[in-house]
């Protein structure tokens, strides 16, 4: 899905470090909660890093598509019922957008990137978005994308951007009056990476 060899890297080491702390925090912190919610992430980590790379066009589509729809499903049903207000609602709203963001990836990456970008074409047998002993052949958006995936692709990377910078100002601030960063600032910095990471993926569709 990203072309570019090294926003690729940057992207993986990104989620690869994110996904990290949710195991951690997953493992040393939180309520069961909280705990579900890291696994998710998590999950959701692993996918967006298999995202970047051609290898994970050959996924399967439809568990990826059950699960993170179930993840969204998840955060959405804590927004509605954490009554006692545990945990931010304007937080749950952006991770529960974040997830669905992820399922509506996979289900529209086959109309999305139908084009090709390559150095020779394909011979027979050859999958698209794979490397070739003679040429590198990577999947890009196709000038036929349908304008619908277009238009929510830029919606979608609006409001991951948005919340992206929410999070992270709101990590700073929390550094701040910890005079240094503590585990509520990291985890709110990780959600900022996580979020304009994916900013960068549905951007790549517009």
């Amino acid at each position: 899905m990203i072309p570019e060899p090294a926003l690729r890297w940057i992207l993986t080491i990104a989620f690869a470090a994110a996904g990290a702390f949710c195991l951690y925090h997953c493992v040393r912190h939180g309520r069961a909660a909280h705990r579900v919610g890291d696994v998710l992430h998590l999950a959701m980590c692993a996918g967006m890093i298999a995202m970047a790379w051609p290898a994970g066009m050959n996924l399967a589509r439809v568990p990826q598509i059950l699960v993170f729809s179930a993840a969204a499903a998840w955060f959405v049903g804590l927004l509605v019922f954490d009554v006692r207000g545990r945990h931010s609602r304007l937080s749950l709203g952006c991770h529960a957008v974040m997830l669905a963001a992820m399922a509506w990836m996979v289900l529209v990456m086959p109309a999305a990137m139908t084009g090709m970008s390559t150095s020779e074409m394909p011979t027979s047998g050859e999958h698209a978005g794979m490397s070739m002993g003679g040429g590198t052949m990577t999947m890009s958006p196709s000038p036929h994308t349908p304008p619908h995936v277009v238009v929510v692709a830029i919606v979608l990377t609006v409001v991951l951007v948005v919340a992206g910078v929410w999070w992270l100002t709101r990590a700073i601030d929390s550094a701040r009056v910890a005079d240094g960063p503590r585990l509520p600032a990291v985890s709110l910095a990780v959600d900022a990476v996580m979020s304009l990471g994916m900013a960068v993926m549905t951007g790549a569709l517009i």
